[in-house]
């Protein structure tokens, strides 16, 4: 972006302004999201600033090797303090963090920055800094560290590429770019462990989730019109398998192995009446934010998602939503 030089200044100057700080992640926290709030949280305490790092939902035991992952807290009482300063990360909108109705009861006068890589964010907030080249929200705050020379130290380090890592799988997918693996290599100096961090979050399946996902690679089928290939989930399974809604993440990227469609799609139920659907391309030529906009989602433009109310069915070899 051409103002990037200048938006990084402002939050720069916002920084060191702010003594009391509340730092937001998205709903259903992965390892990016949590990556940047945490690494943000890092560099700050060692600023000597008051920071506040929250979630609505709890931290997932797998990220529990954080940095002053600790301290992230999912209690709303946060949102009757008064802040100088309030960060929003990784999150395309505030109703995709789950904070619209929270943030309109906080005492006013907070400046409200927006860090986020998704094509479809909105651009809200006082400040916004919205990089969709950059592969995730941690490679935006790695740049801003790097431009602001900071002090690095192996913590901080440890949360910006563990976002890189998970929402790169590994370095493999499309938005795999130069600046990722720039970021990586740097960070890798710095006394990030990428070994480590692949092994906690990335190669840690059990044996209920691989039931999952067999269940998931056993339905895959082609739509030849659209080049489409595509798999569900029904609640029932998630049940049968004794596993959550989190198992499922991870398998629209896997199917990037397939060489026989343009798009791949994962359909799933949730216990809460949504139908959530991933979509994948390694196409240029296509834009998935176009179409998950079609559905009211959104994303990148090679990995994109939508949630819709209702049930899946599946008969006569189509699938539908009613």
């Amino acid at each position: 972006m051409n103002d990037y030089q200048d938006i990084s200044h402002k939050i720069k100057n916002e920084l060191e302004l702010a003594q009391d700080i509340l730092i937001i992640s998205h709903q259903k926290p992965d390892g990016d999201t949590l990556g940047s709030n945490l690494a943000l949280t890092t560099y700050l305490i060692n600023q000597k600033k008051t920071v506040t790092s929250f979630c609505i939902d709890p931290l997932p035991e797998t990220f529990h090797f954080l940095p002053n992952s600790h301290l992230l807290t999912n209690d709303h009482l946060v949102f009757t303090k008064q802040y100088d300063l309030v960060i929003v990360v990784d999150s395309g909108s505030l109703n995709y963090a789950g904070v619209d109705g929270l943030l309109n009861a906080l005492p006013k006068g907070y400046t409200l920055i927006n860090i986020d890589h998704h094509a479809s964010n909105n651009n809200y907030g006082d400040i916004s800094l919205v990089i969709s080249t950059a592969s995730s929200c941690t490679e935006i705050i790695y740049r801003l560290f790097n431009d602001w020379k900071i002090n690095w130290t192996s913590e901080i380090a440890t949360a910006l590429i563990c976002g890189i890592i998970t929402d790169t799988g590994g370095f493999t997918n499309p938005a795999t770019n130069y600046r990722t693996l720039e970021a990586g290599a740097s960070l890798i100096n710095q006394g990030a462990n990428t070994y480590q961090i692949a092994k906690i979050t990335l190669f840690n399946q059990k044996i209920n989730e691989l039931k999952l996902w067999g269940r998931a690679l056993s339905r895959l089928n082609k739509n030849k019109k659209y080049d489409l290939v595509y798999t569900y989930l029904l609640e029932q399974d998630f049940i049968d398998c004794e596993t959550d809604d989190s198992a499922s993440e991870g398998i629209a990227n896997f199917l990037h192995i397939l060489k026989e469609a343009t798009v791949i799609m994962v359909i799933k139920e949730t216990s809460n009446g949504l139908i959530k659907g991933s979509l994948r391309t390694t196409a240029d030529n296509i834009d998935l934010t176009k179409i998950a906009g079609l559905m009211g989602g959104g994303g990148h433009k090679k990995a994109s998602g939508f949630a819709l109310p209702g049930r899946l069915s599946y008969a006569k070899n189509k699938l539908r939503i009613i």
